[in-house]
């Protein structure tokens, strides 16, 4: 492990002091795979991921993490297996193993990942095809030198940007007890802070570091004079 990774971690849960807890997961897996690494990170946005690593020799797994870090979006790889798998991780979650690609496991036994997969369905993955649609045709237009074509693929995926952040705002409001909305407002924090969505958040979230994050973020928005004094 690099030296500056280790100690950013160290200062990472030095300077949040909080108890841990027992997360058990099951992770069901052919006998083959016995003795592979497993390796989850935590999808943190301009930080290191904090890393677990653990052997398949069994199909449950005890895993200490900080109380106010579960349930969050984890990333699973598997050695000599590719893709990985974008879930979320709670206690008593249950993990059947593609053991051809991980993104094609399937998760149970979770109160989060049905609203994740909700989301993914209806929102990122069509969001993301068309951007790609969008993409494909700018990169035409441009070898074409085509301006008034490159102008039209560019103001739709600005437009597709636009939308697909207005629905996201949307199932945020429509989903106020979910760790997921809570996931992403964070991760979309800076285009939804002046729409009042964390006030909207049920306060069942309030434990979670995510939940107090915010809640300084929303505080410091609403009252932007408050640092410039205490300065």
């Amino acid at each position: 492990m690099n030296k500056y990774f280790a100690a950013l971690v160290v200062l990472l849960f030095s300077a949040f002091p909080v108890f841990s807890q027992n997360v058990k997961i099951q992770i069901v897996a052919p006998k083959e795979f016995k003795g592979r690494k497993a390796i989850l990170l935590t999808r943190e946005k301009g930080f290191a991921a904090i890393v677990h690593s653990i052997k398949l020799n069994s199909d449950i797994f005890n895993l200490e993490i900080a109380n106010d870090l579960v349930p969050d979006l984890y990333q699973l790889h598997v050695s000599q297996v590719k893709g990985s798998l974008f879930f979320f991780l709670e206690s008593g979650a249950k993990i059947q193993l593609d053991t051809a690609d991980v993104s094609r496991s399937i998760v149970t036994n979770s109160k989060s990942n049905p609203d994740w997969k909700l989301f993914q369905d209806s929102l990122q993955k069509p969001y993301d095809q068309r951007i790609l649609d969008y993409a494909i045709g700018e990169k035409r237009a441009r070898k074409e030198r085509n301006a008034d074509s490159l102008n039209f693929w560019v103001d739709k995926q600005a437009i597709e940007k636009e939308d697909f952040v207005r629905k996201t705002g949307e199932y945020i409001a429509k989903h106020p007890d979910s760790y997921v909305s809570l996931y992403l407002l964070k991760i979309n924090w800076y285009a939804f802070k002046n729409d009042r969505l964390f006030e909207k958040l049920d306060k069942s979230l309030a434990g979670h570091r995510t939940y107090k994050f915010l809640e300084e973020k929303n505080r410091k928005a609403e009252n932007p004079g408050v640092l410039g004094r205490r300065l």
